[in-house]
């Protein structure tokens, strides 16, 4: 009945419980039966006097362990011929301690039984690891609350919401339901609150949606207007030129004005400067007057300048006195002749108008009687285009007028012969 061939952990074993100690045992022991009882141990009766258990009463408490860590399985290990089954089960588990079949075989043995309730200790370290920490967050810990970067948030997974509505939808099922839609909304409700999606702004963007839909609508609908755009931009393009053309002209209008008021400047400047300059000669002058530094016959000769200076400046103003009476009388003469020319011009016109005399351009005869003061450019050439046009009507009508007379006189002479011969 040696177990030598079938051990585990007999090589770097890490179990470092005093499992021989009486304390310890004494501790397991009620560790064990606080769980069984904690979690309703078919054998109530069971206490500490039982300890060392039997084999049949070992493979239950095992097999009850087990239980919490698969509740699938009911029975991992048969009531007899078990030690086999236990040592796979137990390096399945990473046991740490140190098991022979001959532990399990002799299991009531003081030699043994410390061993075996190791095994059974952390068969219930398990079961309670697995009860109290994983099966009640087995959902937490499915669906970790976590980002994208493995960051944990506040907020829900996706799959975990995924799966508790799924679990809904499969109790409706099993209670005769075929369809889900109260799951179904209390699904989108969900995901929207964890997403942290705001309603009343969907359903302003719904809103806004639905207008710029419409909004285009009515602009497809609406004719294009590519073709008006584009002559209104070339209009635009031609402005501009234009406007640039006359923009380049004020600019070089502009630098010109600007050169001129500088050489003006330059001009003013140097005019000043021999003003300045006389001034400063005419001082200079007076001072040596005053003070009689001037010779006597220097003082005759400017007396003479002077007066000779006087005499011209007379003799100018007589001479513009007698141009302005002149120019008086011209005007006056002017005048007279500007209103003969008004009358001349009325009767021509009013004739033309009578006769209906038109240009070659079809226009009614009128001539045009400038005022004395400028303009005349305009309407004298315009009066000489008239001229020539009336000169050749009169020579027009002049060799109308003598084949007319030439007809007239013919006639004339047959009548004369005519009346000749009925005498």
């Amino acid at each position: 009945l040696s177990g030598r061939g079938s051990q585990i952990g007999t090589k770097g074993g890490k179990d470092t419980r005093p499992l021989g100690d009486k304390v310890f045992q004494q501790t397991q022991v009620r560790k064990i039966l606080d769980f069984l009882r904690k979690t309703n141990y078919p054998n109530e009766s069971l206490t500490s006097k039982h300890f060392p258990l039997s084999s049949k009463e070992f493979v239950c408490i095992f097999n009850f362990l087990y239980s919490f860590m698969d509740p699938r399985t009911d029975s991992v290990l048969p009531l007899t011929r078990f030690d086999e089954e236990v040592l796979k089960m137990l390096k399945t588990l990473h046991y740490p301690g140190n098991l022979s079949r001959s532990h399990f075989v002799t299991m009531g043995s003081l030699h043994s039984w410390p061993t075996v309730q190791g095994s059974l200790s952390f068969m219930c370290d398990m079961a309670s690891i697995y009860s109290q920490k994983l099966f009640p967050n087995i959902i937490a810990l499915g669906f970790p609350n976590k980002d994208e970067s493995g960051f944990t948030t506040d907020r829900e997974s996706k799959e975990k919401i995924q799966y508790e509505h799924h679990l809904d939808c499969w109790h409706e099922f099993n209670n005769g339901a075929d369809e889900f839609p109260e799951l179904l909304n209390a699904l989108n409700e969900n995901l929207l609150e964890n997403n942290g999606v705001d309603v009343e702004r969907l359903e302003y963007l719904g809103q806004q949606k639905t207008g710029l839909e419409q909004e285009l609508g009515r602009l497809e609908d609406r004719g294009s207007r590519k073709v008006e755009l584009l002559e209104q931009k070339e209009a635009f393009q031609l402005d501009i030129s234009k406007m640039t053309d006359y923009l380049h002209k004020i600019e070089v209008h502009i630098t010109e004005k600007q050169e001129e008021g500088d050489l003006k400047t330059r001009e003013l400047e140097e005019v000043c400067g021999q003003v300045e300059g006389t001034r400063a000669e005419v001082v200079e002058l007076r001072s040596n007057c005053e003070q009689g530094k001037v010779s006597h016959l220097e003082v005759e000769r400017n007396g003479v300048l002077i007066g000779e200076r006087r005499r011209q400046g007379e003799t100018a103003r007589l001479e513009v006195e007698e141009m302005e009476k002149e120019v008086w009388q011209k005007e006056i003469k002017v005048s007279r002749g500007r209103e003969g020319m008004d009358t001349l011009a009325k009767q021509v016109n009013s004739l033309a108008m009578q006769e209906g005399l038109k240009t070659q351009s079809g226009e009614t005869i009128c001539l045009h009687v400038e005022t004395f003061q400028g303009g005349r450019g305009e309407g004298l050439s315009a009066n000489n285009s008239m001229k020539t046009e009336l000169s050749e009507m009169a020579r027009s009508s002049r060799t109308l007028t003598r084949n007319t007379e030439r007809e007239l006189q013919g006639v004339v002479t047959a009548s004369g012969k005519f009346q000749e011969e009925v005498a």
